[in-house]
Order: C-alpha cells, then structure tokens, then sequence
C-alpha cells in the first residue's frame, strides 16, 4: 500500500450550530462556506452549503462527518464525503484567539474520504480511498490529502 499526493483543500466554516449535550456527546454542526482545491488531476472551488456533523465526546475526541460538494474548473461536480477524528486542544484554541493559524500535527485532526461523480473524466475518484490531515486556521480548514494505493 502506498500514499499518492493527492490534493489540497481549503474552505471556509459559514457557521455554527451548537445542538448541545446530547446522550451521544456534544452535537455541533458546521455549515460550509466556500473554498478551494488543487492537485495534479484537478483542481476547482468547493460550493457552499455542506456541512459537518461533529460529535465530540469525552476528553475532547470528536468524530467528524463531512459532505461537501466540489466543482472543477471544467464544471464537474464531485460529493466529497468523509469521516475522521479530531482532538480539540487549549493550545489551538489560544492559537486561533491570538489570530494565528495553526500547523499541521498541532492536535488529532485525521480523514478518511470518498469521492462520488458522475463525470467521466474524474470517474476514477469514484474508485479512490483518501486520506488527509487537517489544520485549522483563521478562516476555517485546510487538508492535505493523498490516495491509497
């Protein structure tokens, strides 16, 4: 098994629902705003209006469920899905209130995701298992992610 580059992301979070303690853990739901993405194969912007389903649970583990949708630059349309952990730390919150970004690797913040689209010439994602790593910053996220392979 190898890990291929695959692209990069990056959008911004148009808001925040906090549902509050449920019996499942602290149901937060963050609505996406636009963004970008860009790799070898293609390239484009992410559409508003997606979401994430967070559920963080004791100790400060959540679990992240994602759809967004992306449109290339030859108008294609890609639901981006994914699920994944994120670990939210003192550290990057004081980082993101002093109005700095933060690196990759500064908490738990991991994804696996699935691509689905109807193009023919980005049918090979519908046959691709990606991985990618998450920052926060300023105006929302960023990943990097690569291909199983």
């Amino acid at each position: 098994m190898q890990l291929v580059p695959l692209l990069t992301f990056r959008n911004t979070l148009s808001a925040v629902q906090s549902i509050g303690e449920t019996p499942f853990g602290h149901r937060i739901t963050y609505i996406i705003g636009e963004g970008s993405f860009e790799g070898e194969r293609l390239r484009g912007r992410i559409l508003p209006g997606g979401g994430d389903w967070l559920n963080r649970g004791s100790g400060g583990l959540a679990r992240l469920d994602v759809r967004k949708t992306f449109k290339t630059d030859d108008e294609a349309l890609i639901h981006v899905s994914y699920t994944g952990l994120y670990k939210f730390s003192d550290g990057v919150t004081a980082r993101l209130a002093s109005g700095h970004d933060c690196e990759f690797g500064d908490t738990l913040f991991l994804a696996q995701i699935q691509f689905e689209t109807s193009h023919a010439r980005y049918a090979w994602l519908n046959e691709t298992l990606a991985i990618g790593e998450g920052r926060e910053t300023r105006a929302g996220v960023e990943y990097r992610v690569c291909a199983v392979q």
